[in-house]
């Protein structure tokens, strides 16, 4: 299996599912108040940053000091650095999936509206 199939199968087609059941449940407006506002494309936004600027000089390394390796047959060919682009697609795709489940979880849990941590009874306690 390529490194593009990988990602189509277990990454790209998990988030179509996810934003087809939101967006369907937004035209039949049950979940409505549930629309992912800006803050959370914001916050998904800044962690996709955040992997990249992690990851890229990290398996940039890696990769120049033959720690790993991605076989030709498997990759696109086509690389920045050392790294092919869908190592690149893989922590951006990742990351915004798992963001995007938080979210779609999060608006779950209760039944009433999103999980809010912060909140005393969270845990299933109660300050004395």
């Amino acid at each position: 299996m390529t490194y593009f199939c990988f990602l189509i199968r277990f990454i790209i087609i998990p988030l179509a599912l996810l934003l087809s059941i939101t967006g369907w449940e937004l035209r039949r407006k049950t979940r409505a108040q549930y629309q992912p506002s800006r803050a959370v494309w914001l916050a998904i936004g800044l962690h996709v940053l955040l992997a990249v600027v992690y990851t890229t000089p990290w398996d940039n390394y890696l990769v120049a000091t033959k720690v790993w390796g991605y076989a030709p047959q498997l990759v696109s060919g086509l690389v920045i650095g050392w790294v092919p682009v869908e190592e690149y697609s893989f922590f951006i795709l990742e990351t915004v999936l798992t963001g995007l489940v938080w979210w779609f979880v999060s608006h779950r849990q209760r039944g009433s509206g999103p999980v809010r941590w912060w909140e005393p009874d969270w845990f299933g306690w109660q300050p004395s």
